[in-house]
């Protein structure tokens, strides 16, 4: 009799496709979720990429630049990041020179919304000789995913970028 019953509540499939679903939705929900945050941060690390290349290339388009030259590569990075919050983006841009050593050397240097990048300079090493300059521009951006942050908190995001003037080799900043 005993094994009759168990035989029979082993064949019984009725509510089982209720009893996975139970299981299973909440797990694929969470899978679901997850997938909006890492394409959002995807979407936003291939923004301040952008963005640092922005700052750069119209930085190393004249000889000398000025605060006025900054705050338009400042402006357009910021576009660049829209729709996104601006007010996480942080830039930061240095004009470097080599010495007789090959050394880099740090000329001027501008920051905006983030703090100096200590290793900026010394991480153009090897990428110019003496009397030759590069423009560094260092961006970063605090994304804060919606649906996991409270359990894997704020990601910070920084992407580097190094270019040579293009009508010189050295970019110069003209205090106003």
């Amino acid at each position: 009799m005993i094994f009759k019953n168990l035989k029979t509540y082993i064949n019984d499939t009725r509510g089982l496709a209720t009893i996975e679903s139970a299981i299973l939705l909440p797990m694929m929900f969470v899978l679901l979720l997850g997938l909006y945050d890492i394409g959002q941060a995807i979407i936003i690390n291939q923004k301040v990429t952008a963005a640092s290349h922005m700052a750069g290339d119209l930085i190393t388009r004249k000889v000398s630049v000025d605060a006025s030259d900054i705050n338009d590569a400042w402006g357009a990075s910021q576009l660049v990041i829209d729709p996104y919050d601006r007010n996480l983006l942080g830039i930061d841009i240095v004009g470097i020179r080599f010495d007789e050593d090959d050394d880099p050397d740090q000329v001027w240097r501008e920051t905006r919304q983030m703090d100096e990048n200590p290793d900026l300079p010394s991480r153009a090493d090897g990428l110019g000789v003496n009397g030759e300059g590069i423009v560094a521009v260092s961006a970063t951006y605090t994304y804060t995913p919606f649906f996991s942050g409270p359990l894997v908190g704020a990601i910070e995001m920084e992407e580097t970028s190094f270019m040579r003037g293009r009508k010189n080799s050295l970019v110069r900043f003209e205090e106003d």
